[in-house]
Formats: structure tokens, sequence, C-alpha cells
């Protein structure tokens, strides 16, 4: 019987608890933009680093959306283009809570605040380029 052992991916960067100030789509580029930082993993030490932007290059947005449930648990689709509108006009707060990585794909786990409201909210992104994470140091 032949075996894989797929190993862990254990990232030096964490989104969890980043907030989104942005999502920049230029071309087939989806850029999240974090005002506040992330946050740096080395061994046991985290560190709080400055302005972030995290690059998903050759995104394919047929398979790029947002699924958002409130408490009726009615839930909406939105295409990530017509959402990146809503939020650089400051309608909508999101909170990422948890990050997942796959092929070709990530999706993030978010509470989404709107008019003091909360929402769940998942983001998912195709892409079939290279993550690309960029900082300021602070």
């Amino acid at each position: 019987m032949q075996e894989y052992v797929k190993p862990n991916m254990i990232l030096p960067i964490s989104l969890h608890d980043a907030r989104l100030s942005s999502i920049r789509v230029e071309s087939d580029m989806i850029t999240f933009v974090m005002e506040d930082g992330i946050r740096t993993i080395d061994g046991n030490q985290v560190e709080q680093i400055g302005k972030a932007m995290v690059s998903f290059p050759k995104a394919d947005f047929d398979f790029c959306r947002i699924y958002c449930t409130g408490r009726d648990n009615y839930q909406k689709e939105w295409d990530i283009r017509d959402f990146t509108t809503k939020l650089q006009a400051g309608v909508f707060i999101i909170d990422i809570i948890d990050e997942t990585y796959g092929y070709n794909q990530a999706k993030f786990v978010c509470n989404m605040t709107v008019n003091h409201e909360w929402f769940a909210c998942d983001i998912e992104i195709y892409h079939f380029g290279l993550i690309k994470y960029n900082w300021e140091s602070t």
C-alpha cells in the first residue's frame, strides 16, 4: 500500500483578528489592505506589525465570492468586485477570525458589522498565482 503524509502548513504570518480596511481589485489581482496591520509569528513569539497588504494574483473571479449570513439565517452572496465598493464606502466593518488555504484557494471566516448589526461572513478567493504578503515595520 502506498502512502503520502501531507505536511501541516505553518505560516509565519497570521491574519487572525485583522481588520480589513479595503479590498482592492486591479485587473486579475485581489489585494486585502489592513491599515492596523497583521501578526508575525516566530516560534512562540507573536508580534503586531504595521500596515499590511496581502495580494492574490491571477484571481478567477468566477469563483471569488463573499457569503454573509445574518441572525435570520438568510445568506446573501456577493461578487467580490461589488463587495469592495461597499467596503470602500465604509458601509461594512470586516474582522478576519480564521483563514484556511488550499489548492489555489484562500478562505476567510469573518465577522461583519453593518450599522451595529452583526453578520457571519465568508470570503472565498480562487487564484492561480502565489500569495504575497507585504507590511511596514512598526
